[in-house]
């Protein structure tokens, strides 16, 4: 897996909490590898059409819509980790824009918090809502830490993301190695993987 490289530069404020008066304990500010790695093959002419799987934020918004002419958010990241039928419905019900598919998904750290089998119904949904050449974001934590919390994460440029802590800790899955990530992700192919300091991995794929 020639893709997978160490990023093993960083600023202090990667550490950092939100702004003063905002703060959650455990929200950071880091920078994304992977996200700047995504963004730069995009065009800043609105011809894309974005699938953010986490909550909405002005922040985000404003910066897919240098990219983007149709921007969705599913709001799938918080509380208690989506299982089940309600899981499988949930994904089916999402549908495509209404003049074609997505191009650009960001899936944030969404297969950490499903079982084997929720993981696979997602890859086959996204397939399906994507065009040929879309662009996959996915964020694995490979800290290890046995009880993650739900994440909120908030787009800050082309290259620095925050994330803040949205709810109680759950049990943690098997962590997915990067082999792992590889094949589930098919028939999205890995081209680019990023290793953070704060024990999580970037990985962006596009849709073969």
């Amino acid at each position: 897996m020639h893709w997978l490289r160490r990023i093993r530069r960083g600023s202090p404020r990667e550490a950092a909490s939100a702004p003063p008066g905002q703060e959650t304990p455990g929200s950071i500010e880091r920078s994304a590898p992977g996200i700047a790695a995504l963004f730069s093959g995009l065009r800043e002419d609105g011809s894309h059409t974005v699938l953010d799987m986490g909550a909405g934020s002005e922040r985000s918004f404003a910066l897919y819509s240098r990219f983007a002419r149709r921007i969705r958010f599913a709001d799938l990241l918080k509380g208690p980790p989506p299982q089940g039928g309600a899981w499988a419905a949930a994904l089916r019900d999402m549908p495509p824009p209404q003049d074609g598919l997505y191009d650009v998904v960001m899936a944030w750290n969404l297969l950490d918090r499903l079982n084997p089998a929720g993981r696979l119904v997602l890859v086959e949904r996204l397939a399906q809502l994507t065009t040929l050449g879309a662009r996959l974001y996915v964020l694995v934590d490979a800290s290890g830490e046995p009880n993650p919390r739900p994440q909120a994460f908030t787009l800050l440029g082309t290259d620095r993301v925050a994330q803040e802590p949205v709810g109680p800790p759950h049990p943690a899955y098997p962590q997915l190695l990067p082999a792992e990530v590889e094949r589930l992700l098919r028939p999205f192919e890995v081209v680019q993987a990023f290793t953070l300091r704060r024990g999580f991995r970037e990985y962006v794929a596009f849709r073969r």
